[in-house]
């Protein structure tokens, strides 16, 4: 089996797209993507196409490992080899060679988030991840007391203190930095609503019967309960989604408290690196 590692710079969106939706083919949960929303999530990740890496297996564009950058840090912001080409190795050989690049381009960590019960898990600690904290997708509708507070409307420096300050408190996952609120806030129609006890909470466009939420914190568990009276003050009846809540958050325990169901379980992993001050080879052939 002959079989190229190359830049994912060296094709069209049209064609990762297809590659991504190839490599999320018999998925645990859908992630097909046409082209406007694969843009989408190129930019709300600040993916790197020319770090990120494709597998070639003769001729055929058939693997993905889509990366984004932030300084020395870097997310594996999807990752899959396309069901005809699974169990043959592939997945071993682009995520190692995905990190001996990013190692090489000065990257010093590299973060990912894997569905609990996903076999890939085994994959990125023989890699050398290291599974660090979990983090849980919720959803829930909330009731609104009478006396409830009205929504505020947090213009940019404040939005930018209060993410700060919660973050310090919990740490957002990659896709809830403050980098990706700023992008949505600017090209996506999010909206930003705010609480005097200083949660916040960043609205997509609605999308029935599910309106999700790019991110929300709150200092505090009854921040966090002042901020799901909002939410059900902005949308009444709305059934909420938060991504990737850290287990154990202000956030996550008043989400439960207020009956929110589990959808899925994540895990983080971390690896470090050892940056080196040598260029990778771009366009490295390799035999297995």
């Amino acid at each position: 089996m002959n079989f190229d590692i190359v830049p994912a710079a060296n094709f069209g969106t049209d064609e990762l797209t297809a590659l991504w939706n190839r490599a999320y083919e018999d998925y645990f949960v859908p992630i097909a993507f046409d082209r406007p929303m694969f843009e989408r999530h190129v930019r709300r990740a600040e993916a790197d196409l020319a770090l990120s890496r494709v597998i070639v297996v003769d001729g055929d564009a058939c693997g993905l490992s889509l990366v984004g950058r932030r300084g020395p840090r870097a997310y594996l912001a999807g990752f899959g080899i396309a069901s005809a080409q699974r169990r043959r190795g592939l997945a071993k050989q682009l995520i190692e060679a995905q990190l001996r690049d990013l190692s090489a381009a000065g990257i010093a960590q590299v973060q990912l988030e894997v569905i609990e019960q996903n076999p890939a898990r085994q994959l990125y600690r023989q890699a050398g991840f290291v599974e660090s904290r979990t983090l849980e997708v919720l959803e829930g509708s909330f009731e609104s007391p009478a006396d409830a507070a009205p929504p505020t409307t947090p213009d940019t420096d404040a939005l930018a203190a209060v993410h700060a300050a919660c973050t310090a408190l919990s740490r957002p996952t990659w896709r809830r930095e403050w980098p990706t609120v700023q992008g949505a806030l600017a090209h996506d129609g999010a909206v930003a609503l705010g609480t005097s006890t200083g949660g916040y909470a960043i609205l997509l466009p609605p999308a029935l019967p599910l309106h999700a939420l790019l991110d929300a914190a709150a200092p505090d568990e009854a921040s966090a309960h002042a901020l799901l009276d909002t939410l059900a003050q902005a949308r009444p009846g709305a059934r909420w989604r938060l991504v990737d809540e850290p287990e154990g958050s202000p956030m996550h325990r008043a989400l439960v408290a207020r009956g929110a169901t589990l959808v899925i379980r994540q895990i983080e992993m971390t690896a470090t690196l050892q940056p080196t001050s040598s260029s990778s080879d771009s366009s490295r052939p390799a035999r297995s």
